[in-house]
């Protein structure tokens, strides 16, 4: 079977609801424009390029596999991030839009450890000692030394066992740093804007 001759023309097609994968988009949008893959050896499509209402940018589905190229970063924008806390934040999330979720979990470790640099530990100290900064400084919110503790077991399974971290992991993973960095950086800032 060559797949590769079977793409349709642009036209109207069904509305597809998803969303944007571009960080400059990332809006829910619903799209009737775009192009479908027909199989050739029963007609229905395992392939769609939807183009966005909002970014008007293409957005590819391999229906076969299940992949939506590029992908919805897991995780927010938080607001009054240092820049390089700001960077590695932006990392994480880049990664798991590519499904990349080892790479997120990791990272998750390094971001905590340039959180508590950034709140005023030492540089050079082992991955523990920040963590112990962080909750002994009161910059982690009380009761989430389990959520911090988590980070550092995935992180040590991905950096130092043969297993492969999956979207689960990293949804937890980023549902605390998000939690922490608005915490830490996003809503002190609030509190210190005058009306």
């Amino acid at each position: 079977m060559d797949s590769r001759k079977n793409w349709q023309s642009v036209g109207e097609s069904a509305a597809k609801n998803y969303k944007c994968g571009y960080s400059d988009c990332g809006r829910e949008v619903s799209s009737e424009r775009g192009w479908s893959h027909q199989r050739d050896d029963d007609g229905h499509a395992d392939g769609l390029i939807q183009i966005c209402s909002v970014c008007k940018r293409p957005t590819f589905f391999d229906l076969a596999l299940g992949v939506q190229t590029p992908g919805v970063s897991l995780g927010n924008d938080v607001g009054n991030l240092p820049p390089d806390i700001s960077a590695i934040w932006s990392e994480i999330r880049t990664a798991t839009s590519h499904n990349a979720y080892t790479s997120a979990v990791l990272t998750g470790r390094k971001l905590l450890m340039h959180i508590a640099v950034s709140q005023g530990a030492a540089a050079g100290l082992t991955f523990v000692q920040y963590v112990d900064y962080l909750v002994n400084n009161h910059f982690a919110p009380p009761n989430s030394a389990q959520w911090i503790d988590r980070i550092r077991t995935h992180g040590n399974e991905a950096n130092h066992q043969i297993v492969v971290k999956a979207r689960p992991d990293a949804e937890e993973i980023i549902t605390f740093l998000e939690m922490l960095l608005r915490f830490i950086y996003e809503f002190p800032a609030r509190g210190a804007v005058t009306p």
